[in-house]
């Protein structure tokens, strides 16, 4: 319908597309050459605007539904509008704010559908009028003129569609108002309680100090109470039928969704609980899913009642208020096994008294001394609870850090709940209301959303252990630890809802959202340039993400992809580094453009301070360009044993600017990149992880060379370690001055070689002294030579005698 809206209006009397904005031209008859083409447009523009007369699917379900819904209003607003006066506490207030913004949220749906239409009929209307004018003059000329009989006819045919239609569209356009201006009128309902509400939201925070009530103790007032009560219990119970009879017959309830996510929840919890009992017996730790998979209803339950409650559920308000209560059950029985026994009764008071609180809030107009009773019987059971806890020690709790945590929580949990006790016994009933009360919901929701974020931990848990992600190299290697961070991913996104749902119970969430926005649009000029704390806060998250998104993109290449496509150890590394820097580059330049600044000019910046980065930080990039080549040409790879002048150890990471090598000692050197490039690299494992050990050996003269050859062979051959191939080998080296020298070469892997000579030299110091041979000790001989007697007459004459030692 709306293609052929698109098309009627396209199209002018005269045949071609006007301007948008100008003046349409006097209306003209249509020459005669033109008449037989026009006539064929027009027909199929008549034939789209009979189909826009047909009312779609949405309009149909607005007027049959709207009928129900007006009435449904205007019994709810009547019920509302008397519960105002009653003094309504805070979080009623929100409660009927959140009702009746979502009700007006769904009207005003409507409402755009039903001007959506009105509008669409209204052009066809104006098209067709022009149409008429049209063909109207062109039959009066075509009536002077000595044309043809047929054209004649189809000149008159064409003007009597445009007439029939006409009628049939104005009727639908009058049809199509008429819908729009009853939704409208329940819009402007809908906004008028509204704003009624949000009076009383600001005077029931701004006198939250002054007293609304009397003493509980005042004897006046209690007499009334029963027949209010009575009352009041018969205003509740009809209002929740009909909400629960809204929320079976209305599709757009979600009932349906709900039920099914319960039934579907419960047939996967209960199959999978085969599985879970099957790896227990295997002797399989399954501590995290037995909680959960061992009560199957209660889980299943959890998820759909939490799918029902959440901010975006449409179920009407009393659904959810008894959904919230019911809720307890599962909750209480998913937390029980995971708590310890001197906290279960804990649980138990905690579901009795949120299972009061939400009665107390039902019956939102009872006398103010009943629901002031109710507090002070809340707050007191509350503190009976809480101040025991004080004194329980657990094993998790042992850390003076969470003892401390727990205190303080428990502490200020009982300082609302001492409020309350004051403002409900001296009548002070707001401050009451948002003190005690908001503890129960606080302690009601962290338990929900304890419990939700369990059953999604042992469901995660559950599917790891699962084929086929438990023959994953990640879920094999790692499985502990994604578990661990999904868990907190969980728990981070629970303890934001807890926020939130506390939020809006107080009724401080939309003036915390909206203090939010204004806080995020707040101008941040720095000189020339301006931006926003948004655009701050956007640029943060960008580049977090960037980095968040290479670290996984390389998680998944180095656990699953390297290993399986047999990438070499070297190759991997870099193909992770290029990814990580591309990212991270990609993240940083798209983060710029979120804080505002033109990617334009910061090329040009660039550009411009190019030649002056380049002379004064010729050093980095001197390194950075080398950490390029060291990635690429792959001279050197990470686990690589190397030795650079007298640094020998293994490297360990090849970064940006610099390469961190590992000693033998266990220390960390940080190397340039630019050393490892022009400087003589010694790298040991560049092709395989082998090393040759050269063994010397000096034994005494007269030993067979040939048999210390087979000796020492054999013991090399011997060792478990020494590779088979290339095989050891055995050469006489040299005469000695006081042995003869051999050199056993053997070859072992890198890793273990300083191991592998020292046994080596050790059996083969066994070896030796068992085949009967010897090591040398050096000797030396040394000649000391005397001057010869003096002989008269010849002097420095004499004979010489030699003597030794």
């Amino acid at each position: 319908m709306a293609a052929g809206a698109a098309t009627l209006e396209s199209i002018g009397p005269a045949g071609t597309t006007a301007p948008a904005g100008s003046a349409p031209p006097p209306a003209a008859a249509i020459p005669v050459d033109q008449i037989a083409p026009r006539a064929t447009e027009v027909a199929r523009l008549l034939r789209a605007a009979a189909a826009n007369l047909v009312a779609g699917a949405k309009i149909e379900r607005i007027e049959r539904s709207l009928p129900a819904v007006s009435a449904e209003l205007a019994l709810t607003k009547a019920d509302t509008l008397g519960l105002l006066q009653d003094q309504p506490s805070l979080e009623m207030l929100q409660a009927q704010e959140e009702h009746w913004e979502r009700r007006q949220r769904e009207l005003r749906a409507w409402l755009d559908t039903a001007t959506a239409r009105a509008s669409l009929l209204q052009g066809d209307l104006g098209l067709l009028g022009e149409q008429r004018t049209l063909w109207t003059l062109t039959l009066d000329q075509a009536r002077t003129e000595d044309i043809p009989a047929p054209l004649l006819g189809q000149v008159e045919s064409i003007l009597g569609a445009i007439e029939t239609a006409e009628p049939l569209t104005h009727a639908e356009r009058n049809r199509a108002l008429d819908l729009q201006a009853r939704v409208a009128e329940e819009v402007g309902h809908c906004e008028l309680v509204r704003a009624r509400i949000g009076q009383l939201q600001q005077a029931v925070v701004g006198g939250i100090f002054a007293r609304n009530g009397r003493p509980i103790w005042s004897p006046e007032p209690w007499s009334q109470a029963a027949g209010v009560m009575t009352a009041r219990f018969d205003q509740v119970l009809a209002a929740f039928w009909t909400d629960a009879r809204v929320y079976l017959s209305d599709p757009t309830r979600r009932m349906p969704i709900h039920l099914g996510i319960f039934l579907l929840a419960l047939a996967a919890l209960v199959a999978a609980r085969g599985q879970v009992e099957l790896w227990a017996g295997q002797g399989e730790d399954v501590s995290r899913l037995a909680p959960v998979f061992d009560r199957p209803v209660a889980a299943a339950l959890l998820l759909a009642l939490a799918a029902a409650t959440s901010f975006n559920s449409p179920a009407p308000y009393a659904i959810k208020e008894v959904f919230g209560a019911l809720a307890l059950v599962p909750m209480i029985l998913l937390a029980r096994p995971l708590v310890g026994p001197a906290l279960r009764p804990a649980l138990y008071i905690l579901g009795v008294l949120f299972a009061l609180d939400t009665l107390r809030r039902a019956f939102g107009g009872i006398p103010p001394l009943v629901g002031q009773s109710v507090i002070l019987v809340q707050a007191v059971a509350g503190a009976a609870v809480l101040i025991p806890l004080l004194r329980v020690q657990g094993e998790a709790e042992a850390e003076p850090g969470r003892r401390t945590l727990r205190r303080v929580v428990i502490g200020l949990a009982l300082g609302l709940l001492a409020v309350g006790v004051v403002g409900s016994l001296l009548g002070y009933l707001r401050l009451a209301r948002l003190a005690a009360p908001a503890v129960l919901v606080a302690a009601a929701d962290a338990l929900w959303l304890y419990a939700v974020v369990e059953v999604g931990a042992a469901v995660t848990a559950f599917v790891f252990r699962s084929w086929p992600l438990r023959r994953l190299h990640m879920i094999e290697h790692h499985r502990e630890r994604l578990e661990g961070r999904i868990y907190r991913v969980f728990l981070a996104l629970a303890i934001l809802a807890w926020g939130l749902r506390y939020l809006s119970y107080l009724g401080l969430l939309e003036p915390a959202l909206g203090l939010a926005k204004d806080l995020l649009a707040a101008r941040l000029p720095m000189g020339p340039f301006s931006t926003s704390v948004g655009d701050v806060v956007a640029f943060v998250a960008t580049l977090l993400i960037g980095l968040g998104l290479s670290s996984l993109l390389r998680f998944l290449l180095e656990e699953e992809i390297y290993p399986r496509a047999g990438v070499p150890s070297g190759s991997a590394y870099a193909v992770s580094s290029v990814i990580h820097y591309v990212i991270v580059a990609l993240a940083f330049f798209l983060a710029l453009g979120f804080l505002g600044v033109n990617l334009t000019q910061v090329t040009v910046l660039a550009g411009a301070l190019g030649v002056g980065l380049g002379f004064g930080l010729q050093g980095i990039v001197h390194n950075f360009v080398s950490g390029l080549i060291l990635l690429f040409e792959r001279p050197i790879q990470v686990g690589d044993a190397v030795q650079v002048g007298a640094l020998q150890g293994w490297v360990r990471r090849i970064g940006i600017r610099a390469s961190v090598v590992r000693t033998v000692q266990g220390a960390e050197i940080i190397v340039p990149n630019s050393q490892l490039t022009s400087e003589q690299v010694t790298n040991w494992t560049l092709s395989d992880q082998q090393r040759r050990i050269d063994l010397p050996v000096g034994l005494c003269y007269g030993v067979e060379p040939a048999r210390v050859i087979e000796l020492l062979e054999g013991v090399a051959r011997a060792h478990p370690r020494v590779l088979k191939s290339p095989p050891p080998q055995c050469l006489f080296m040299s005469y000695g001055d006081s042995s003869i020298n051999f050199e056993l070469r053997v070859w072992t892997d890198y890793a273990v070689w300083i191991q592998v000579q020292s046994e080596l030299t050790l059996a083969i110091y066994n070896a030796v002294y068992a085949a009967g041979m010897s090591f040398p000790f050096p000797q030396r001989e040394v000649r000391l030579l005397s001057d010869p007697p003096q002989v008269p007459g010849r002097p420095g004459g004499g004979t010489s005698k030699a003597g030794s030692d």
